[in-house]
């Protein structure tokens, strides 16, 4: 989930969230249906009624956009891709899964059913408003929902990458080459046209004393700008990783601390000496969790003398390890899943060290100045 959101709900084991970017469109959304469409489309009509049925037509928008990101969501599981969470922020949704399809007809399946959800809400929401023709009010907020799905289906399908339709250009160009490198790198330079081109018009927009409109078009193309690029990278970083096992990497350390330990004892024996910001914590013979500097943070310093460590750290509801077999890829998802910076490495239940993003860093730095990774990544294309 994107940092700054709020989590407000789960279907289905996919955590549903508003990022606070959400408020801004939602306001703006509503402002420009109660003050412009609802009073042309509905003539008369009062201004708290149109302000309340923006609002709702608001709500019922966002509602599609979720629709659209869970189709997303749940073909991607049923195609083997782990759908964690799904966020509604400024510029519509985005659902997280974890790591990249295997094949092309993968991808091309997951990035349409997007679009065509969209659609198939058109479709619903034109046949109300012909059910609903007889109340004003409410025939305007199904049409509102009819043509503006519509247009969100159309938008998704431009093959803007990240957007929907260059996803599908992807499979494309992936099925084609054999490559998923080319075939990102191919609908990413596509992207970057179209962004380039809403940058363009937007400009124009600007010129043309449309301040609002051409702001909102040039921050499309700021977004797919940056995102084309980003996405770009992480393939590039998830080939150059691809042969790399965490036992290549880890340092082999078995230390850990005993959940009862005070917090002083372990600034004092481990920490400060050893220049640590993490230990394992463990109780009864068992890896139960992580204690880290942000967990000390939150103990007063004259608590620390008292204070136990498996009162403190992190974990204690889980806990993500990864094994000396897997992946640096399965390792950088690991940690990307809580935000962490270190995740313990276990084999047949023994601890053998911690694993840091600053380790894949410096791997991936070493094999760069002996320019190891340009073979390597060469083979994965």
């Amino acid at each position: 989930m994107l940092r700054n959101s709020v989590r407000l709900f789960t279907i289905r084991g996919i955590e549903v969230g508003v990022h606070a970017s959400w408020l801004v469109i939602f306001a703006l959304v509503t402002w420009s249906l109660a003050t412009s469409y609802f009073p042309q489309s509905v003539p008369g009509i009062e201004a708290p009624e149109a302000w309340v049925l923006g609002a709702i037509s608001a709500i019922l928008l966002f509602a599609s956009v979720l629709i659209h990101e869970l189709a997303h969501s749940f073909v991607a599981r049923s195609r083997g891709l782990d759908a964690r969470s799904i966020t509604l922020f400024i510029f519509g949704g985005v659902s997280n899964l974890a790591g990249e399809a295997k094949r092309p007809s993968t991808e091309f399946v997951v990035a349409i059913v997007g679009p065509l959800t969209s659609v198939l809400i058109a479709g619903v929401a034109y046949a109300m408003s012909v059910a609903l023709s007889a109340s004003r009010e409410w025939d305007a907020v199904v049409s509102y929902l009819a043509v503006i799905n519509f247009l969100l289906g159309g938008f998704n399908l431009i093959p803007g990458y990240p957007l929907d339709g260059g996803r599908v250009l992807r499979a494309i160009a992936w099925s084609s080459t054999g490559s998923l490198r080319r075939g990102t790198e191919v609908a990413v330079a596509v992207g970057q046209i179209v962004a380039y081109g809403f940058l363009l018009w937007g400009f124009v927009r600007v010129i043309g004393s449309d301040l609002f409109g051409g702001i909102w078009i040039a921050a499309i193309g700021w977004f797919l700008q940056g995102a084309g690029q980003s996405s770009l990278q992480q393939v590039i970083l998830e080939q150059r990783l691809g042969r790399l096992r965490v036992s290549d990497v880890v340092r082999p350390d078995p230390a850990a601390v005993p959940a009862d330990m005070p917090v002083g004892d372990l600034i004092e024996r481990y920490l400060l000496p050893s220049n640590r910001r993490a230990m394992p914590v463990v109780e009864n013979g068992r890896l139960t969790g992580i204690v880290t500097l942000s967990d000390i943070r939150h103990v007063p310093p004259p608590e620390r003398a008292t204070a136990p460590v498996g009162k403190i750290m992190g974990g204690r509801d889980g806990l993500i390890t990864v094994r000396p077999t897997d992946t640096l890829t399965t390792a950088l998802d690991a940690l990307g899943r809580g935000d962490y910076e270190q995740v313990p490495v276990v084999s047949d239940g023994q601890l053998v060290g911690m694993l840091t993003r600053g380790d894949i860093v410096r791997q991936i730095q070493l094999r760069e100045d002996l320019g190891l990774e340009s073979k390597e990544a060469a083979a994965a294309s």
